[in-house]
């Protein structure tokens, strides 16, 4: 089903490895005091996960939702309370989400992913929750170095156990990548756009790959610019990691 066999060692090696990548970057600090007023209903928390050290940096709001106090939640809390049903699909969406964050460096609050999951309160009992993440702060040509997210509980409008995924562009409203229940693929590529992104992975160019499909290079360049858009890539090489890590290929 997924590209690989997930589960919570992965998950925290996955963190580990990139907090350590970016050790010795150059930081844009931001300022956190505007967050004490930040507006919250009361079905809503938010914090800010820090990936240069693996710590929670900023939270509001947590006791009230979740029932943790501030100590007790902390960045490796965060990697342990999803539902144990929820690991595979959760760190797969979650995997994409940063890598995808990674290869791009956005701006802050340019991109923002979104995740419907469940989470454990500290009662022990399992909340369903909408979590909408966006870079708070970066490394200077590396990437992440912080990231913001509010959590709202959304048991009372949604009640099944499916976790879906979805990547936004804040300003032109486009879904980035997307990732539903109903299918496991982040990016809806057609069954020939497979195909040529496959013979493109083993080195072909354009023309060879019209070759083999006996159609014209005008129509394969034709999809391969509708992959690079689907996928955000800015050239093949980008656009065929990119499918490798979602296991699309």
């Amino acid at each position: 089903m997924y590209p690989e066999k997930y589960n919570h060692n992965a998950f925290e090696a996955f963190f580990e490895k990139y907090s350590h990548k970016i050790q010795d970057a150059v930081f844009q600090e931001r300022s956190k005091e505007y967050l004490d007023s930040y507006p919250l209903m009361p079905t809503q928390a938010i914090y800010i996960a820090d990936m240069t050290n693996l710590t929670v940096s900023y939270q509001r709001g947590i006791r009230k939702l979740l029932g943790y106090s501030e100590e007790e939640f902390n960045f490796d809390l965060l990697m342990n309370f999803y539902h144990p049903d929820d690991i595979e699909r959760y760190f797969y969406f979650v995997k994409i989400a940063n890598e995808w964050g990674r290869m791009k460096n956005p701006e802050p609050f340019t991109i923002e992913s979104m995740f419907d999951y469940r989470v454990r309160k500290k009662d022990g009992s399992y909340l369903k929750v909408l979590r909408q993440t966006t870079v708070f702060e970066t490394c200077i040509e590396t990437g992440m170095k912080s990231f913001f997210s509010i959590l709202t509980d959304i048991s009372r409008i949604k009640t099944d156990t499916s976790i879906n995924f979805s990547l936004y562009d804040v300003n032109s409203g486009n879904i980035l990548l997307e990732g539903k229940q109903t299918g496991e693929d982040v990016v809806n590529f057609t069954n020939r756009e497979k195909e040529i992104i496959l013979k493109l992975k083993q080195g072909m160019n354009s023309q060879a790959i019209a070759d083999f499909f006996d159609c014209s290079k005008h129509t394969v360049d034709t999809h391969r610019r509708k992959m690079l858009k689907k996928t955000g890539s800015k050239n093949t090489v980008e656009m065929v990691n990119f499918c490798i890590l979602a296991g699309i290929i």
